[in-house]
């Protein structure tokens, strides 16, 4: 499990952000940790008698935030953006972004 994963980011120190984050995508430990392993679509849901539940957004909501464009949107010198009107932080998504992301990580099981 752990140990796996670990080596994930042993095996691509230098690598590519792409293959850690397909790899980190397809290990079993992060499917358990993050709950993506088994969630299911709302559409699959309601057409199998379910209760019409929503994707889970956990993993999705981890990629986004750790792996790639975090909370914040950042300017070229690496500061966080401000909105202009309130200098409030500017975030780099939003809840429709979440719900839409989270559709991807559907379908996934183990066998």
């Amino acid at each position: 499990g752990w140990t796996q994963y670990y080596d994930i980011f042993v095996r691509n120190a230098f690598g590519n952000f792409k293959d850690i984050l397909k790899q980190i995508a397809y290990n079993p430990a992060m499917a358990q940790w993050l709950s993506f392993v088994d969630n299911k679509s709302l559409q699959y849901d309601l057409d199998n008698g379910g209760p019409g539940a929503y994707p889970d957004e956990n993993f999705a909501r981890e990629v986004m935030q750790l792996f790639s464009i975090g909370i914040y949107q950042l300017s070229s010198n690496g500061a966080i953006e401000l909105d202009s009107q309130t200098g409030a932080p500017l975030m780099s998504y939003n809840t429709e972004d979440l719900m839409s992301f989270s559709r991807v990580w559907t379908g996934f099981t183990t066998n």
